[in-house]
């Protein structure tokens, strides 16, 4: 059961987020154009970073000297940030919640989303941003989305303990 292998998983994953710890040219980034900024400055080689930050910091400087690497494209594909919306259980404005993610799926709202913020977007039939488009395809990691928030709790605790910040 997913209970009884959740303590291999953390170990194996309390391995790997050490061997991050250990191999930081620096502190941790506040936020991804920081990072973005470093591996251009030669500061350090790699980093992990949203690819929409990429592509902002792209188009202020398209001679930038990052690159993007799909990771696991032969296994289980890339992991992929998911930006989600709900209606609170005692809503007061449930028909316009729900009125306001549905335009949320729109072509036009994902549209904002693909070209204000290199973002790729929900909806199918919405092409994304010449930028994003030119990075490529990749495979993605279609994990339970559900199951990570469960286990974001456990993974903050397990960083703290290897020192991740």
């Amino acid at each position: 059961s997913l209970h009884d292998a959740l303590p291999i998983c953390a170990e194996k994953t309390k391995g790997i987020v050490e061997g991050w710890v250990k191999n930081l040219a620096k502190d941790v980034y506040p936020d991804d154009t920081q990072l973005l900024e470093a591996i251009d400055a030669g500061v350090c080689e790699i980093g992990i970073a949203n690819t929409y930050y990429y592509g902002r910091l792209l188009e202020k400087k398209p001679n930038l000297n990052v690159g993007l690497f799909w990771p696991n494209q032969a296994s289980k594909g890339v992991h992929v940030n998911v930006s989600g919306a709900g209606i609170v259980k005692h809503s007061k404005n449930e028909k316009l919640a729900l009125a306001f993610l549905e335009w949320l799926t729109t072509p036009g709202a994902q549209g904002m989303f693909a070209n204000l913020n290199f973002e790729y977007p929900a909806n199918a039939s919405v092409p994304a941003d010449k930028i994003v488009t030119s990075w490529g395809t990749f495979k993605p990691n279609l994990i339970n989305v559900s199951k990570a928030g469960e286990l974001q709790e456990s993974a903050i605790r397990l960083m703290d303990q290897v020192g991740y910040k």
